[in-house]
C-alpha cells in the first residue's frame, strides 16, 4: 500500500511543479483544455437558455412528409 501512495504522490507533485519545459508546457495546455471544456459545460447548461427551435419547426426541418399528416 505505501508503494502505491508513494507512487500517487509522485504522480500529483509532477502535476503540480513540472520540472521540464516538455512537462510545464504539457501542464499548460492540459488546464487551458480544463478550463476550456468547464466554459463549455456552463454555457451549454445555463438555465437562461431557451430552445432555438420548437416541434413544429424541427418536424420541418426533419422532413416529415406532408402526405402523413
Amino acid at each position: 500500500m505505501r508503494a502505491i501512495l508513494a507512487s500517487l504522490a509522485a504522480f500529483a507533485a509532477a502535476g503540480l511543479w513540472p520540472r521540464t519545459p516538455l512537462a510545464k508546457a504539457i501542464v499548460l495546455v492540459l488546464c487551458i483544455k480544463l478550463i476550456g471544456a468547464a466554459a463549455m459545460r456552463l454555457y451549454l447548461t445555463a438555465e437562461h437558455v431557451e430552445p432555438v427551435a420548437d416541434a413544429a419547426v424541427m418536424e420541418r426541418v426533419i422532413g416529415v412528409a406532408a402526405a402523413v399528416h
